[in-house]
Parts: structure tokens; sequence; C-alpha cells
């Protein structure tokens, strides 16, 4: 009943697309476009010249453009004014990534942010955020530094060293980021020691224990400023090594100051008292994914939960990629709701790399198996 249910939306879409590119269609449709392109910059707040790098041309083409005085091949420049509005088009119906949903877990990141800023009396405490990808750990934490202005949001990578992670931070902060590290750090210090600020730092989980005690001296010592650190289970593996090892023993000195760790992935296989997962609550389901008038029946919801409790799933980046493709369904849009089977449709026709860790597929695979083995005993 549903072998076509996304590639059908999809093909719909491809077709309104192909419909719109302008080929030689004349003077007036020229016009049109144009005028279609001015109310699209200005509604969206992007400037030409923005606009101009999306469609690689120079501001003065687009310019030229805008007031129908391009000399060269109108047609080429209008299919890929097109292109480039229709594909950001898609992307706004499809994707909610700019929406900020409070969620479970966005409250837990908060109020672990929150105490360990509120313990920092004489020194900085170190908040912990672990889990695997798909928590949306990242979001949170940019969201809380956008709506709190004392918390600075630093975001990590494997490429760095630790002169470039430290200029990295004094960039978030507003300071010089150049010179060297000893010059570096001196300007962090200086400035955590005139402010209160709390500093957010994402992707830690490369970090290794040297880096790591940089960190712990630098910002919460010598700055007296709340830390959280934010990574995959192989940060909290790393500061919860035994400290007998030669070269560990500094982690005594981090652990010591320990507000406390959100663990997401331990969290999304708890039960609570009701005997459901303590994250990933019903609400935060029908919050995050019921929009434009697309509802969820509670057995969709049920599996958006198991979803997004189940590990290497890919968990809230997979389920917004489920629901975006089934918005394009013409079962979902008439009908309205999402049910359980649009669900475990999308996954065979989209043929998800994680397909083989996701619950559904899980449970389908036992289920098949059980058959068999009754089969063959009954054989």
């Amino acid at each position: 009943m549903y072998e076509d249910l996304i590639k059908d939306g999809l093909e719909q879409d491809a077709q309104a697309y192909l419909e719109r590119i302008p080929v030689d269609k004349g003077k007036k449709a020229n016009k049109e476009l144009i005028a279609e392109l001015k109310t699209f910059l200005a509604d969206r707040d992007i400037s030409q010249s923005e606009f101009a790098r999306r469609l690689g041309v120079s501001p003065a083409t687009l310019s030229q453009y805008l007031r129908n005085r391009y000399a060269g091949k109108v047609g080429e420049i209008e299919n890929t004014v097109v292109n480039v509005m229709e594909s950001m088009r898609r992307r706004e119906d499809k994707d909610r990534s700019a929406l900020f949903i409070m969620t479970s877990v966005a409250e837990k990141i908060g109020t672990l942010i929150v105490q360990t800023d509120g313990f920092s009396v004489d020194e900085g405490k170190i908040g912990l955020v672990v889990g695997d990808g798909g928590h949306g750990k990242s979001k949170c934490l940019e969201h809380f530094a956008e709506v709190n202005k004392n918390a600075v949001y630093v975001e990590l990578d494997r490429a760095m060293t630790s002169t470039m992670i430290f200029a990295e931070i004094a960039k978030a902060m507003g300071l010089n980021s150049i010179g060297s590290m000893a010059n570096v750090t001196r300007r962090i210090i200086d400035e955590l020691k005139s402010r209160k600020l709390t500093l957010l730092i994402d992707e830690a989980s490369f970090l290794k224990v040297k880096q790591l005690d940089m960190l712990r001296q630098v910002l919460t010592v010598k700055g007296g400023c709340p830390m959280i650190l934010s990574g995959n289970r192989a940060l909290l593996n790393t500061i919860m090594q035994p400290t007998t090892m030669q070269g560990y023993e500094s982690l005594d000195q981090i652990t010591s100051r320990l507000m406390g760790v959100v663990d997401l992935d331990k969290l999304a296989v708890e039960k609570g008292d009701d005997g459901k997962p303590r994250i990933y609550t019903s609400k935060d389901i029908r919050a995050l994914y019921e929009y434009k008038g697309v509802t969820l029946s509670k057995g969709a919801v049920d599996t958006f939960r198991a979803i997004c409790c189940s590990p290497r799933s890919g968990r809230l980046r997979i389920c917004t990629l489920i629901v975006a493709a089934l918005h394009t369904a013409k079962e979902v849009t008439k009908g309205g709701k999402i049910e359980r089977v649009h669900i475990e449709a999308a996954i065979e026709q989209l043929q998800l790399p994680v397909k083989p860790f996701l619950p559904v597929h899980t449970e389908r695979r036992n289920k098949q198996t059980r058959g068999a083995s009754v089969a063959a005993a009954a054989g």
C-alpha cells in the first residue's frame, strides 16, 4: 500500500520545480521573476551581495539583472535564480533545525548549566553533557548561550592543537586570538576575572588528559569560570580513568570539581515511575514533529520515542529526516496524520544507513526469526 509513499511525493516536488524554470518565456515572465526575487530577498532579509554569492555571480551582475539591464544570457541566470530560490524554499519547508523547542533533554542540560554556575563561588565548577550523536546537545548549548548573554558557546574540532583551542575560546569571548598561547590565555584569564561568564565547550570528546587539565587550570582555577564540557562517551571515559596511571594524576583535580553529569545515553534507557523513558516524552515528540497541520498517531509517537532511545539510531536527527520525507507524501498530507506504518515505509524506502540499528527494523527481524523458528519446530 505504501510502496511509493516517499517516491511519489519527491517526484511531485521535482515536477513542480521543473515547471517553474523560465526557459525563454519572454520579457513579461522576466519581469515577473525579477519582482518575485525582490520580494523573496526582502521577506528573508537577504542582501543582494549574499544572494549573488549563492548564485555564483558578482553583485554587479545581479544588480544589472534586477534592473532588467543584464546584457548576458538571461535564460541562464534566471534558471540559476529559480534553482537557488526553490532550494532555499525546500529547506525552509523541510528543515526545522532553526527552531528551538524546549524538550526534557534541553531542560536537563539547562539545569546542569545553572547548577554549575550557581556553585562556582571560590572557583569554577565543571559540568559534563555526554551522549552519542543525535541527542541535540549542540543545539541546546547554542540556544542557552543565545538567551543567556553571560554564557559563551565554543565549538572545538579534532584538528585543533592546544594553542588553537584557546585561540577559539578567546575569539568566542570577543578577544584578540592572535599570539602565543601564553599571551592568549592571559587575555582570557583577565577577561574572566572582570566578567561573570560560563563557558560551554562543545565537541570535547577528542580532548586528552593534558588538554583537559590546561582548560581546568586556565578557565576554572585562574579565571574562576564555570565550564561545561560536551561530547560523546569518550569524554566521560577519559575523565573517569584511574589516576594511578602516570600522567593521569591531574584527573583528580577535574573530578573533584565536577558538579554533575548529564548522561543522555543512560537517561534514554532508564525508565521512570510510569515505565516510560525518562527523556523524550510524548510531549517532546509531538512538539518536535507535529507541524504544518500534520499530527502523529499514538503508534507514531511511540515509534519515534523508541528511535530516540536507541543507540546508534541517529535519534532526533534521523526522526527529523523521516518526518521531513513524510511531509512530501500525499497519503500523509491528505490525511493530516503520520501513522506507525508510514514511518516503517519511509525507513524502507529511504534505505537509511542506520537502518540496522533502528528499533522498527530490529523488531521486524526478531519477528521473522521467531516465525522461522516456529515453522521449523512445526516441521
